[in-house]
């Protein structure tokens, strides 16, 4: 849960013109300025991307139940893990179908992010639990403080989701970043629950000289035969978007699809300057209210 000081601060920067809020939470994080004139950054970019990109696709991808038959009509051949349950409103989970829910399931928000709850073993939140947490939920609002636009429009829910058992370990989450339609750079995480490897790779899975908040893995885990797969998936994708990021786990011997994602870290991913740059120097951005194309 979101901390006092952090909600007070949100609610008080969500109220500011979003140019000066990206400003204060930018400057916050970097202690430099966003440069809104000529934006050289993956970083810098993506806040302009928040004030300027206005695409159906974004509220489409950023609606975690939404996304599901979105990228289920592009790539028949994902494992979507199953919606077991939706609540519309508080009141829905005194209606919640205990009896019809497997021992091991997911409990999550659709229209944010942190949002989640795991049921296992049988060992259900009662409807008071629920509701408290899912008030909680339904009032969270990523498009205030953050300036995420894509969150703005999308009809609120709670959902119960599939469990995927990865043998009691945290899946290898595949991280694939896409830039007018090609993969950049793929993010591979590992143990995100216990020891927490983070390796960065090119589309050809040469591992990048680049530490990530996380320490690298060493040595770096080869290349996984379904890789090659997983980014022909996510390009089919990304063609929807001038930059997305997909993710993706292996399970059951199947690519399966986890979320998109519009704006990574929100913009405030902590790359070396240099990488910064990298990221940044392909994509150029193309916005009916700003562009860089010549």
């Amino acid at each position: 849960m979101e901390s006092l000081q952090y909600r007070l601060f949100s609610g008080i920067v969500s109220k500011l013109p979003i140019k000066l809020r990206l400003q204060i939470l930018y400057y916050r994080k970097f202690k430099t300025f966003i440069n809104y004139s000529n934006p050289q950054t993956f970083n810098e970019k993506i806040q302009l991307k928040k004030i300027h990109d206005r695409s159906e696709y974004l509220t489409l991808g950023a609606d975690k139940l939404a996304a599901k038959a979105f990228v289920k009509e592009i790539a028949p051949e994902l494992y979507i893990p199953k919606t077991l349950w939706v609540a519309k409103y508080i009141a829905d989970f005194d209606m919640f179908p205990f009896d019809e829910m497997p021992d091991n399931y997911v409990l999550k928000a659709n229209h944010t992010s942190q949002t989640i709850e795991f049921v296992r073993n049988g060992q259900h939140f009662s409807k008071q639990e629920m509701k408290v947490f899912a008030k909680r939920w339904f009032k969270k609002d990523q498009s205030g403080s953050l300036g995420e636009w894509s969150y703005q429009n999308i009809p609120p829910r709670v959902f119960a989701e599939e469990f995927l058992d990865f043998n009691g370990t945290a899946p290898d989450d595949y991280k694939l970043h896409i830039i007018d339609g090609k993969v950049e750079f793929i993010q591979l995480d590992q143990g995100r629950f216990g020891e927490h490897f983070r390796n960065i790779y090119d589309r050809d899975w040469n591992e990048l000289d680049l530490t990530l908040v996380k320490q690298r893995h060493v040595p770096a885990p080869e290349k996984p035969p379904f890789i090659d797969k997983m980014i022909e998936i996510a390009e089919r994708i990304g063609k929807y978007y001038d930059m997305v990021r997909v993710d993706l786990y292996f399970h059951n011997d199947q690519i399966t699809f986890s979320e998109l994602t519009m704006y990574p870290a929100a913009g405030f991913s902590m790359f070396p300057d240099d990488w910064d740059k990298t990221f940044g120097k392909r994509w150029i951005l193309d916005y009916p209210t700003f562009s860089q194309k010549k």
